[in-house]
């Protein structure tokens, strides 16, 4: 009898565990998916009057926007860029491939977002949460070389879902997309300065295409 008892409270604790391990997995934070793109623009408008347009626009489309601007003497001759932060990685750097596949999609940790030398910098959200929450950093580094200067646009979009990760999630309609977003980030920065923007790289979002080592630009650590 007595080691029945004891059998029964072993199990009774792995139990527990597996129930504790689960419920840390669904109250986790996770990314489903990720984008993002480079845009550089050639123009003689200072970060200044570039970054207040890009502030009108973000918040007329009812986000919520903080920002950071950054004191800078002269611009560096190249643009920086932003590089994307694993803390679970252990260089901290680099995007992994995929850690867990869920109805929601692929399960990723939420990056870091590191902008060494941006002139301006913006964390966007949206103002109503619903199970997958989709976060936008901005990055603004500006560069001069001889004749030759402009801006860099760095955006990266990360899908994050609040919930149960075996809960399918429906696809976002292209409204409200990481794309749409995106467009419009340059069409307000191209209105402002009256030229078209040059897409440098561009990583769309695709939820059942996961980022791997060998395919994305930014894996190689900081730049």
């Amino acid at each position: 009898m007595a080691m029945r008892s004891i059998l029964s409270t072993i199990l009774a604790l792995a139990a527990l565990g597996q129930a504790g391990t689960a419920a840390a997995q669904t109250t986790g934070r996770w990314t489903v998916d990720q984008a993002y793109a480079v845009i550089d623009f050639q123009t003689r408008h200072d970060g200044r009057s570039v970054a207040q347009a890009l502030e009108r626009h973000l918040r007329r489309q009812g986000f919520l926007v903080v920002t950071r601007r950054q004191a800078s003497g002269a611009p560096p001759r190249t643009p920086g860029r932003f590089t994307l932060a694993d803390p679970a990685a252990p260089t901290g750097f680099g995007l992994e491939g995929p850690t867990t596949r869920a109805a929601a999609g692929w399960l990723r940790p939420v990056r870091t977002v590191v902008c060494n030398g941006a002139a301006w910098r913006a964390e966007v959200s949206p103002r109503q949460v619903g199970p997958v929450e989709t976060r936008y950093t901005l990055c603004l580094f500006p560069y001069r070389d001889g004749a030759r200067q402009g801006l860099q646009l760095d955006i990266y979009a990360a899908a994050v879902l609040h919930g149960d990760p075996e809960t399918p999630i429906a696809p976002q309609s292209e409204a409200v997309s990481p794309e749409a977003f995106m467009r419009g980030a340059v069409q307000a920065v191209e209105q402002r300065i009256r030229q078209p923007g040059a897409w440098i790289e561009h990583r769309p979002a695709n939820r059942d295409r996961p980022f791997f080592l060998d395919d994305d630009a930014l894996s190689a650590g900081p730049h």
